[in-house]
Formats: C-alpha cells, structure tokens, sequence
C-alpha cells in the first residue's frame, strides 16, 4: 500500500490573475475534483514542495481543508518555465478503493554483468511506468533488478517486470525500460570496420571494372584489323 502523505491547505477566494499575489507569498493556489464540486484551495509552496519529495506525484496524499481530509492524487502540477516553481496544482479526489491510473517510478538495483565486466554502457529510456489498480494498493515505487543484464545490447522490458493480482501495468510489454548498449569505443571501432570493409568492397570493384575494360580492348582491335585486311 502507497504512503500517504498529508498536506495542509485553505480554501481559496482569490481566482484568476489575482492569484498572483498568493505567489508572491509563497501560497500555491490549486483545485481539488471528484467526489463533489471541484473546489478552490491553496497550500504552502514548501509544503507542495516536500509533498512531492516524498513520492506525492505518484502517491495518495490526504489533503486536510477545514478541519476534514479528502484523499487525494495529484494529476496536474504547472511550474513556471523559466524557474521550475510551482504555479498550480490539481487534485483528484479519490476513495481508496476506487480504481485509478497513475505513473508510478522505477527504482534500478543490482550490478549488470555486461557492465562490470564488458564495459557497456547502461541506460534508462524509461523512468516510470503506467500502473491501473486500487488506489489505495499502488505502489509507491517499482523494484527493477538489473543484474540479469549480462550481455551487450541485453534489456528489461516492461513484460519482465514482477506482476500482482492488486494492479496492472498499462504500458506496451515490449517497452524497454532499461538496456545495455556497447562501449563508445566499440561502436566506433565497428563504423570504422564497416567504413574500411565497404571502401574495399568499392575499390576491388572498380579493379575488376578497370579489368574488364582492359581484357576487351585487344579483342576490339583485332576485329577491327580483320575488317580493313579484308
């Protein structure tokens, strides 16, 4: 079962442009949906702020209005371009039993023979992962073991992760989370392989072209002496 967090908000009276001077405060204005008319609330930036380091994005957080809590996740944060400050955030109330869909983060552990010992290179085309289930039994984090990479070019894909009767995954099975790619060197040493094999492969067919020219101009001549001898 995910950790729920706890953030303290207000309801909220400043609407549009005016929710510029709650900024300027360090207040966050945000909305919370679902189970009821959407409502206007704001929250300490600092307060958002540890939220989301402790798993808030992907994690259930009771947020506390007026002396009630309301289970909530977080679906939309704006932050500011330029900055990376949060501008908005919207809630999505949900009961814990209720079926949701939320990103949930990958968590890398282990040693990858084929990078110990074959130098490759490991990378992560994928940091998190769509996950459908009871909200209140999604996880916080997805374990993912790499040390059964012990080839170059060897990869995870989401179809090898650990499955559970409480949730699915929604992501494509053949997406690749996690794979070894060759040294830089190596791949460099097989581009200029196969740069010097096709300049060879060009050359010795120019040679034989050259020859074939070569072996047919006598031919050519002496046809051509036949003809004015006779």
């Amino acid at each position: 079962m995910p950790t729920q967090l706890e953030l303290q908000a207000e309801p909220r009276s400043l609407l549009g442009k005016h929710v510029r001077r709650l900024r300027r405060q360090g207040i966050v204005p945000a909305n919370i949906y679902g189970h009821g008319a959407s409502r206007a609330i704001q929250a300490p930036l600092r307060a958002l702020e540890h939220v989301l380091a402790h798993g808030g994005r992907t994690g259930i957080v009771s947020v506390a209005v007026d002396g009630s809590s309301q289970t909530a996740l977080m679906k939309d944060i704006q932050r500011d371009p330029r900055s990376g400050v949060i501008l908005h955030v919207e809630f999505r109330a949900i009961s814990l039993d209720e079926s949701v869909t939320s990103l949930v983060p990958l968590r890398f552990f282990g040693e990858s023979p084929a990078v110990t010992k074959l130098d490759g290179v490991m990378t992560h085309p994928r940091s998190e992962v769509h996950v459908t289930g009871p909200a209140g039994d999604l996880p916080d984090v997805i374990e993912v073991d790499v040390s059964s990479l012990e080839e170059l070019n060897s990869s995870i894909h989401v179809s090898d992760l650990p499955t559970s009767p409480r949730y699915k995954f929604n992501d494509a099975p053949d997406e690749v989370l996690a794979i070894v790619q060759p040294p830089k060197v190596e791949v460099e040493e097989v581009a200029e392989a196969v740069e010097a094999a096709e300049a060879e492969a060009e050359a010795a067919a120019t040679g034989e072209e050259a020859a074939e020219a070569e072996s047919s101009a006598p031919a050519a001549t002496e046809v051509q002496a036949d003809q004015e001898s006779a």
